[in-house]
C-alpha cells in the first residue's frame, strides 16, 4: 500500500495548549508508523470567517484544502471552550466547502480521529461530540476511537511526552483504530 497521508487540524491559538500537545504527539506516532503527516494548526488556519457567499482569497487556504483534498485519514484536536470546539476549528471545517464539487467531495471515505482537551471529561466528551456530527455532516467517518483528555491532569510534559500511562494506551489505541480504517479494503 502506498504510503498514508495524515492531516492534523488543531483548533487552539496557544502553541503549548494540550490539545496542540496531543495532536503533534499523535502525528509523531503516525510519522513512526510509517504515515506521511502534516499539520494546520493556530495561525494556519486563522483564517477570515467563513462566508457561504465565497470571496475569501487568503492564500493559506490553498495549502490547507490540497492537504486535506489528498489525505487519507484526518486528525482534529480541540479545545473545550465552554463544551464546544474552538471556533478556530469551526471555521477551519467550514471552509472545506470548496471541496463540496470535488469527486470525493469533503471528508468522504476519509477515517477521521476527534481528539479534545479541557479542563474536565465532561466538556471534552461533549466536544467529541460536536466533532463528530461536523464530520458525518461532512461525509467522513469518525472513527470509534476519540479521546478526551483533562487537560488539568498535565498529561504531557514540556517536551510533548505523554507522562499519562492510561491517556498514552489510549492514544495509541486510537492510533491504531485510525490505521485499521485506513488499511482496511475497500
Amino acid at each position: 500500500m502506498a504510503c498514508v497521508r495524515v492531516v492534523g487540524i488543531g483548533g487552539a491559538l496557544r502553541e503549548s495548549s494540550t490539545s496542540e500537545t496531543a495532536l503533534h504527539w499523535m502525528l509523531s506516532s503516525l510519522k513512526s508508523e510509517g504515515c506521511a503527516t502534516s499539520s494546520f494548526v493556530g495561525c494556519d488556519i486563522d483564517f477570515p470567517m467563513f462566508s457561504p457567499r465565497g470571496g475569501n482569497d487568503d492564500k493559506r487556504l490553498d495549502g490547507y484544502l490540497e492537504a486535506v483534498r489528498n489525505a487519507d485519514a484526518v486528525v482534529l484536536s480541540s479545545p473545550v471552550y465552554h463544551g464546544a470546539p474552538s471556533g478556530l476549528i469551526k471555521n477551519a471545517l467550514d471552509h472545506l466547502q470548496p471541496l463540496m464539487e470535488d469527486e470525493r467531495a469533503y471528508l468522504t471515505a476519509r477515517p477521521v480521529l476527534c481528539i479534545a482537551a479541557g479542563g474536565g471529561l465532561q466538556g471534552a466528551v461533549n466536544t467529541l461530540s460536536s466533532l463528530r456530527d461536523i464530520v458525518h455532516a461532512l461525509r467522513g467517518w469518525p472513527t470509534p476511537m476519540q479521546v478526551p483528555i483533562s487537560s488539568s491532569a498535565k498529561p504531557f510534559d514540556d517536551e510533548g511526552n505523554c507522562t499519562d500511562g492510561r491517556l498514552e494506551k489510549s492514544l495509541l489505541a486510537a492510533r491504531d483504530n485510525l490505521l485499521s480504517f485506513v488499511r482496511s479494503p475497500a
